[in-house]
């Protein structure tokens, strides 16, 4: 197994400001559990948890207080979360998370607050994530599910809403990546990105990749990006 290359993370950065239509909004990377605990969170967040912003408060605090966890947010002038981002360790009973490789993330889940969409949130959260180059030497994935999409309350298509939220990605350094793993393959909405670090080690991307395609007998495995 590979060493964990990362060099210790921070508790926090030095948060930054953003200016939105509605106002303006404080960016905390890597915000402390116990600040998170502190601060309300907006009624049109928790999309994850049914609609439900309490419990997606909790889950934030949780995330932040792991070894690996990572939440960076944005609160209003009132204190309040209006958008949030999270990395962690991939589940282990995933594909991704199987082997337990070091300097594997991934991105959890990113949401902004219905009423402050379309304020350039998204795009600071995500700058702020990656600033620091704590994750210059480690890959960090996301799974794009449709079902995980609230894409109904934006006006949008489903087609539309998979478009803003890929281009949001690519622009944070994310390419995509295919792959034979069913809950990504089964159905086309859905993808895996994933971020490869400017000083990943080339053995970690390495497994990352053999990790793409498991069913050799796949039509995904038969295509040529097998063989990149």
């Amino acid at each position: 197994m590979l060493p964990n290359l990362l060099r210790p993370f921070k508790t926090s950065d030095a948060p930054s400001t953003l200016n939105t239509p509605r106002g303006v909004v404080t960016i905390v990377a890597r915000c402390p559990a116990e600040e998170i605990a502190q601060l309300g969170i907006d009624e049109g967040l928790g999309f994850f948890w049914h609609n439900r912003p309490d419990l997606q408060h909790q889950a934030l605090v949780k995330i932040a207080a792991l070894p690996e966890g990572n939440v960076t947010l944005a609160y209003n002038d009132a204190r309040v979360i209006v958008g949030y981002v999270t990395v962690g360790a991939p589940d282990p009973d995933t594909r991704w998370g199987r082997d337990h490789l070091p300097g594997l993330y991934e991105l959890g889940g990113i949401e902004v607050a219905r009423a402050w969409r379309a304020c350039g949130i998204s795009r600071a959260l995500l700058t702020a994530l990656f600033a620091d180059g704590s994750y210059d030497q480690a890959i960090v994935i996301a799974t794009g599910y449709r079902w995980c999409w609230d894409y109904e309350s934006s006006g949008l298509g489903l087609r539309e809403y998979r478009e803003v939220l890929h281009r949001t990605m690519q622009r944070a350094g994310f390419e995509f990546f295919e792959t034979d793993e069913p809950n990504i393959a089964w159905y086309p909405d859905n993808a895996l990105v994933a971020r490869i670090g400017k000083h990943a080690p080339k053995e970690l991307v390495k497994q990352f990749r053999a990790l793409l395609f498991e069913n050799l007998g796949s039509e995904y495995a038969l295509s040529e990006f097998i063989g990149r």
